[in-house]
């Protein structure tokens, strides 16, 4: 039985040890390896020895970790990269890449001025841009007859047979290599389908009671800004993802896959708008709203965000409120694009100003 096997290992252990003069014995205190964690008996049994116990030291080896120090990396600007940046400016400043510098200017330095992407890899299941994607493209292509008319529940009920057909010729799309059978992409693949049958449904009861009117989808739109201490073009271009009208209210609406809270739409500090990367998502608002008043002057509208991670919160409405205040403002009227103007001139003065340099911010 297992006591006479202990029996025996502890015969040898002591015989291994009875004419020795120097004995080292090891064990791994790391948890996660095999037979590591702890002493075993053996070791216990020599320590508790009264009188080999005195003999014994005991020692424990551990690495040195050395403590660097991360130097944050700097591009200086000079006449070169000031013409990549001129030539960025006039071909067009799009709103991700502005918040992208907010984020990290290094980030915007390498993937806007230099080009350089992340790393391509084969996809083996589907990443969260292809997702996002897929998830735009079908609700393109489902909503694109209903452009110009008002939504009710009838034209929305008729989209629902046809979701499953659009999600898999978009999966086929934007994810030609990849296997949408089994794994992780079925799950994806089944994702999308209940995510848009869920935001299908939403504007079926919203329609119910509200009047909806579609006017446009994925509408690309550019204007040029009026930046005088910068002597050369600047061009804000973007798309946006929808246009319409509720109740006669103008509403520019922006998709997204991922998790979006109502904080991150509301702005009580406008100096945040440009520094504090956790208002990107407002900013962006701003910039497809300030787009689309360039078009239609004297426009008075709301922009929002569909979140279809967080799709009970229904629309997350862009708001202006008083610091400590709990009164929004979600009205956007020419002085609050106006107020937003300056601060995304001060901004693009910071990209162009040749004194500033790209300096990696920690992400």
């Amino acid at each position: 039985t297992y006591k006479e096997k202990d029996a025996v290992y502890t015969y040898h252990f002591y015989r291994l040890l009875q004419r020795a003069k120097n004995i080292y014995i090891l064990y791994n205190t790391e948890p996660d390896v095999l037979e590591g964690g702890e002493k075993s008996r053996l070791i216990m049994q020599l320590l508790t020895d009264g009188i080999k116990a005195e003999e014994i030291t005991e020692v424990i080896a551990s690495p040195e970790i050395p403590i660097s120090t991360k130097i944050a990396a700097t591009v200086t600007k000079d006449e070169n990269l000031m013409e990549a940046i001129k030539k960025l400016a006039g071909k067009g400043l799009s709103p991700s890449s502005l918040t992208n510098y907010i984020r990290n200017p290094m980030d915007f330095y390498k993937q806007s001025i230099l080009k350089i992407d992340a790393v391509l890899e084969v996809e083996e299941t589907v990443a969260a841009n292809t997702f996002g994607t897929i998830v735009h493209d079908t609700l393109e292509d489902l909503y694109l007859p209903l452009v110009g008319t008002y939504l009710n529940e009838t034209t929305l009920s008729a989209l629902k047979p046809k979701i499953k057909g659009a999600v898999q010729s978009n999966f086929t799309k934007s994810y030609s290599e990849g296997d949408i059978s089994r794994g992780r992409n079925l799950i994806a693949f089944h994702v999308i389908i209940r995510y848009i049958e869920n935001f299908i449904q939403m504007e079926l009861e919203m329609s119910k009671s509200q009047q909806i009117k579609l006017i446009a989808l994925e509408q690309t739109l550019e204007m040029p800004l009026n930046i005088p201490a910068l002597g050369f073009p600047v061009l804000l271009r973007g798309k946006l993802d929808r246009i319409d009208e509720m109740d006669g209210q103008l509403r520019i609406i922006d998709y997204k896959t991922g998790k979006v809270i109502r904080s991150e739409v509301e702005i009580a500090d406008w100096e945040e708008i440009i520094t504090n990367y956790e208002r990107s998502k407002a900013f962006q608002l701003l910039c497809y709203a300030l787009l689309y008043q360039d078009q239609h002057p004297d426009s008075s509208m709301e922009a929002g965000i569909i979140s279809f991670k967080n799709l009970n919160s229904g629309t997350l409405s862009f708001a202006t409120k008083e610091k400590g205040s709990r009164t929004q403002d979600t009205q956007i009227t020419s002085q609050t694009l106006s107020a937003f103007e300056s601060y995304l001139e001060k901004l693009i003065l910071d990209i162009c100003d040749i004194s500033i340099p790209f300096t990696e911010k920690p992400v």
